[in-house]
């Protein structure tokens, strides 16, 4: 059952390319919301601040996110023949359009690991690991989906060839 349904989102462009957003968003966004990084902050010695994304206040930048991915997949894909050079390039569009959004929406001084002495801001790492996370995730479906179909399902013959 599941090989047919990865068999399926394999043969539909449009599956795969929702699939690849997903991969790629889910991650990268939930990154940037999880409390985690404030848990993992706290223990930092001084004063910690943090800035995550949430509900309903990040919609916008979650749809911004989402839009520019699908965009520069689009767009990269009708230029690129090969799908992993287009989900990095959406990849990277969708973080670009991230930064300058949420830049113009918070400010310059979000970026600075030390904003002010005895003052240690989260926000870099949490987006690091965001980065990170999402293409990771974007990479290991990209992968999955460009594998060869059937290869590991393939019966070896009884003289051991397949």
């Amino acid at each position: 059952m599941t090989g047919t349904f990865a068999a399926r989102i394999r043969d539909s462009r449009i599956a795969s390319t929702a699939t690849l957003l997903l991969s790629f968003a889910l991650p990268f966004l939930w990154a940037l919301s999880t409390g985690l990084v404030w848990e993992l902050g706290k223990r930092v010695p001084g004063s910690a601040s943090d800035t995550s994304i949430g509900f309903p206040s990040g919609v916008p930048l979650i749809a911004i996110v989402v839009a520019a991915w699908a965009i520069g997949f689009v767009a990269s894909r009708r230029r690129v023949r090969s799908p992993w050079r287009a989900v990095v390039i959406a990849d990277t569009v969708a973080v670009a359009a991230f930064c300058v959004c949420f830049t113009w929406q918070f400010g310059a001084a979000e970026w600075h690991p030390r904003p002010e002495p005895g003052l240690t801001n989260l926000f870099p790492l949490r987006f690091a690991l965001a980065v990170v996370a999402g293409y990771l995730g974007s990479a290991a479906m990209a992968a999955y989906l460009a594998a060869p179909r059937g290869a590991s399902s393939a019966p070896a013959s009884a003289d051991g060839r397949a």
